[in-house]
């Protein structure tokens, strides 16, 4: 009797993994193969934290975007569309790291939001957009690549307003 109940709760605790159970949402039937890319974005030899890291192909495709956030090491690995990876093709990427200095955080509903203070930009703004930026990749298959974005800036974007 203890033998069949264990076999039944080894049994019961398998049946997800059997299934093959999916951890997202199914990817559309004409999705591309993508490829792992791993980039590391440093500021003058400094790994840059919390940048937004956007490819943009070169050429009009489906899924022509793929876009990430950098953690404390620099580090971002892409994603197109919500799934990770690049499709394969050549890339401008453009960097931009934000921030609000000054300021006071307080609860609005749920969030957390900062009141007051001033905008900055602390990436060149060469960098910005797949219109200005130098920096290209080739995407065929696996990739690792570092890119610097030169000096570090810090430009005035705006007044952070709320009402």
């Amino acid at each position: 009797m203890i033998m069949r109940t264990i076999i039944s709760l080894l049994f019961i605790v398998a049946i997800p993994f059997l299934s093959g159970c999916d951890t997202g949402p199914p990817r559309p039937a004409d999705f591309p193969t993508l490829h792992r890319v791993t980039l590391t974005i440093t500021q003058a030899g400094t790994p840059l934290e919390g940048a937004s890291v956007t490819l943009t192909s070169k050429t009009p495709q489906a899924y022509s975007t793929a876009s990430g956030t950098t953690n404390a090491e620099g580090v971002v690995v892409p994603r197109t569309y919500g799934f990770d990876g690049v499709p394969a093709g050549e890339y401008t990427v453009s960097v931009s790291k934000t921030a609000i200095e000054g300021g006071t955080e307080q609860m609005a509903g749920n969030a957390l939001i900062t009141v007051g203070g001033r905008i900055y930009q602390y990436v060149a703004a060469d960098y910005l957009t797949a219109g200005t930026s130098p920096l290209s990749l080739d995407i065929s298959g696996r990739k690792e690549e570092a890119i610097d974005v030169g000096a570090s800036v810090r430009t005035f974007i705006s007044d952070n307003v709320r009402d």
